[in-house]
């Protein structure tokens, strides 16, 4: 809670005495952390739009690449399987394990993506044709900064083992992700928010901030 305050100094005596206070501005204010790394929450984070896809899958014929040395093609389906690589107009045919690559253990085939290897027969820069299946998945998409701002109602509900529950209802909250959150790292992953709670005199013009209802 951020507080400024009025005050006012009398001059009758012969030392200038503050003889009245009061608040002329408050500045609630809001901020959390979680560790449920879930599309929501990422999507709060990111400001961002969610967008469920729904692959099918089918098979793809001569997918037109350009391939480079020790560097990934990725292709335009995941889940792929049954992967075969010839140059530009079906020749020459290269191998799997000498040519190109799937890692599974860095899940080229979840991804939907070749290594073109650096000793193989694929030259940089060379046109290559990718056939192959791809399964039918179901995935999440956060499109990151897709919105400029997060505003809405938050409730937080307490479950203390002991002592009095607390039910928090913010009418409107403006909310801006705040510090870092680790995709790689030794500790929990986290996400960090903060926000200012906003007046809604309109709405509830007896209580326009917020209710604690315990």
């Amino acid at each position: 809670m951020t507080l400024e305050k009025l005050e006012h100094f009398s001059s009758r005596g012969g030392l200038k005495a503050k003889d009245k206070e009061v608040i002329s501005q408050v500045t609630p204010s809001i901020a959390f952390t979680l560790d449920e790394v879930t599309a929501e929450n990422l999507a709060l984070l990111t400001l961002a739009d969610i967008e469920v896809v729904e692959q099918i899958g089918s098979t793809v014929t001569d997918e037109v690449h350009t391939a480079y040395k020790g560097k990934r093609v990725e292709l335009n389906f995941r889940g792929i399987s049954s992967v075969s690589v010839t140059g530009g107009g079906g020749t020459p045919s290269y191998v799997n394990g000498t040519d190109f690559k799937i890692d599974t253990s860095l899940k080229d085939n979840t991804i939907g993506r070749i290594l073109i290897l650096e000793d193989g027969a694929i030259a940089d820069g060379a046109t290559i044709e990718v056939s192959y299946t791809y399964a039918t998945v179901t995935y999440t998409r956060v499109k990151a900064f897709a919105q400029t701002q997060v505003e809405g109602f938050l409730r937080f509900v307490s479950d203390n083992p002991v002592g009095t529950q607390q039910e928090l209802q913010i009418w409107r909250t403006s909310l801006t992700p705040s510090g870092d959150t680790a995709m790689i790292g030794d500790d929990w992953s986290t996400l960090s928010f903060s926000g200012e709670i906003l007046k809604d005199e309109t709405g509830h013009p007896d209580s326009p901030y917020y209710d604690i209802i315990m």
